[in-house]
């Protein structure tokens, strides 16, 4: 049983940032982020960071899967309709009205990061999430956000990068945590061959409670045990922040909506 505190009204936005041991981009996060939804009532948004209070290495897939099922969880008969922000710790729009969160059934907003990925600043409705099935709840840094992309297509929902800026862009503010990265190949595998079923639906053992802002997530098991995995120093300068090969995307279904100027993808 969840400890669940039922905040009223039902909000439109709640932000989903995964978080552990960045109490410095946190602390920044929360400020800033306050300036920038000022002009909206506080009661049309939340802002929760799931946060994961275990030693293993670092599931931010699942934790954005947990932000998701503690949502379900807190509003089950208006979740759907609630427009979820999965948003990293360590950036952030650099002014008011840069992002225009809100989006409909059927659209993925992605904001920052690179256009054949799913990560960085991502907007979609909860009803569309669970349709996806959510991220692969992966131990190793990265390849949870291509895994997305490729299900959000499969989903027959639309991307829409119209208010895209590629990661680097000064639009965006960004902070480094670390230049080397912990990668496992048969993760990396599952992502570029489409072999991955695991979900937020594959979660089991979970446990979790609210606390002010945090979603402090005490127990979660998934089907790959991390102490079963083999994991690998990654390079992100030398590989320019890339990590995997991206994913085709469909010629139909999955259309990405951009801008007039074609944004920069690294390879």
């Amino acid at each position: 049983m969840q400890s669940i505190v039922v905040p009223v009204p039902v909000p439109e936005l709640v932000f989903i940032v995964p978080y552990r041991n960045r109490e410095e981009h946190k602390m920044f996060f929360s400020v800033y982020m306050k300036f920038l939804l000022e002009d909206m009532p506080p009661e049309k948004y939340r802002i929760y960071f799931v946060h994961q209070c275990d030693n293993r290495p670092f599931n931010r897939g699942a934790m954005k899967n947990i932000g998701f099922l503690a949502i379900r969880s807190m509003y089950p008969d208006a979740y759907r309709n609630i427009t979820l922000v999965f948003h990293d710790v360590d950036n952030l729009p650099y002014t008011k009205g840069l992002l225009h969160y809100d989006t409909r059934p059927g659209v993925v907003k992605h904001f920052f990061g690179y256009t054949f990925t799913l990560g960085g600043i991502v907007a979609i409705k909860a009803g569309d999430f669970e349709r996806t099935g959510g991220y692969p709840n992966f131990w190793a840094w990265g390849s949870e956000d291509n895994c997305f992309n490729q299900r959000v297509i499969d989903s027959r929902l639309y991307i829409d990068r119209s208010n895209f800026f590629p990661s680097g862009h000064r639009s965006i503010l960004q902070f480094v945590d670390g230049l080397i990265k912990m990668i496992n190949k048969k993760e990396t595998a599952a992502a570029m061959y489409r072999t991955c079923t695991d979900s937020y639906a594959t979660i089991r053992n979970l446990t979790y409670h609210f606390k002010d802002e945090y979603i402090n997530v005490t127990s979660f098991d998934t089907p790959q045990n991390p102490n079963d995995l083999r994991f690998e120093e990654y390079d992100i300068v030398k590989n320019n922040g890339v990590n995997r090969i991206p994913i085709p995307v469909g010629p139909q279904m999955g259309l990405q909506i951009q801008s007039s100027q074609r944004p920069q993808t690294r390879r």
